[in-house]
């Protein structure tokens, strides 16, 4: 049985600029979000992360490929479907004259769904008061609100860039646990971008890495852990001869003379005692894992390898 999907990007580009000062911000990207999952965007700055989230929600149109949320093309959603989709920007405002009870005043009666009970217990959680004023609010206080206002809307699909920035540690830990509790309804979707990338650890069910606007790994977060490993090769002799490189897809290979490195894709404990038998009695080998950091930077430098 095929798992629903609730966002789809097939083959999208998306560019800035004319001529020679053009650049390629999303390079026929390809990914889909399964329904009822946490799904975590990664990349390094220009990484292409915010022009990808911007055409899920209709703020650009892609240069080309195609793009669906809820099975729609974001540009062509009814009021109806946008009312089913919350978007939290990078550097998202509320109009500085308004308190939270304003704010709320505001966008309640947009929002059918609208949770009252989640909204009361929220202020409480991030210990907010209802009548401060946005302009008189500290920056984590106004990141806040507005996760506030998204949350309370009870979307099928949540969008955020950045959404934790501004946050201190409590309120990072408070705001975690409301996203995995959205998702407790399998019908209900989170797609975010961080660069804090415990946070992304401790919440995600998929993560997707990008480096210039292409995707270098994707997957389900514990099944990359097992699958991306470090094997090294170690020997006291005065060179190391290479060993069989057919087992394994590399990600990334470091040698000297007597040691070697690689990282590989399709770890297999099975795949690696074949490998372990092909080496001469001189060659140590052992293997290492990583955590979302580690395979972070290995996927980037091996990009950047490649470039």
């Amino acid at each position: 049985m095929n798992t629903p999907i609730a966002v789809e990007m097939q083959d999208v580009c998306r560019s800035f600029g004319t001529g020679k000062d053009i650049t390629l911000a999303v390079d026929h990207l390809t990914l889909s979000v399964p329904r009822g999952s946490i799904y975590g965007l990664l990349g390094a700055n220009g990484a292409g992360k915010t022009t990808s989230i911007r055409m899920m929600v209709s703020h650009l149109k892609p240069d080309q490929g195609t793009i669906r949320v809820l099975g729609e093309d974001p540009a062509e959603q009814s009021t109806d479907m946008r009312r089913r989709i919350a978007y939290i920007s990078e550097n998202m405002q509320i109009p500085r004259w308004m308190s939270m009870e304003d704010a709320v005043g505001f966008c309640k009666p947009l929002y059918p769904n609208w949770n009252e009970p989640l909204y009361k217990e929220l202020l409480k959680t991030f210990d907010l008061k209802p009548t401060r004023r946005y302009e008189e609010s500290s920056k984590g206080q106004r990141r806040a609100m507005c996760i506030i206002i998204a949350l309370c809307q009870e979307p099928e699909v949540l969008i955020m860039d950045e959404p934790a920035s501004g946050l201190d540690t409590l309120a990072r830990r408070h705001f975690l646990s409301e996203l995995l509790k959205v998702t407790c309804d399998e019908n209900k979707t989170v797609l975010f971008s961080s660069h804090i990338l415990g946070d992304i650890e401790r919440t995600v069910d998929r993560v997707a890495i990008l480096m210039r606007g292409q995707m270098v790994l994707e997957g389900e977060l514990d099944s990359l852990k097992e699958r991306v490993r470090r094997i090294i090769f170690r020997t006291e002799s005065d060179k190391l001869e290479e060993p069989r490189t057919d087992l394994f897809r590399t990600l990334r290979s470091i040698r000297d003379r007597s040691s070697l490195y690689w990282v590989v894709t399709d770890f297999e404990p099975s795949k690696f005692v074949q490998l372990r038998e092909s080496l001469p009695d001189s060659v140590a080998v052992e293997v290492e894992g990583f955590n979302l950091e580690e395979l972070f930077m290995e996927s980037i430098e091996s990009s950047r390898e490649a470039a």
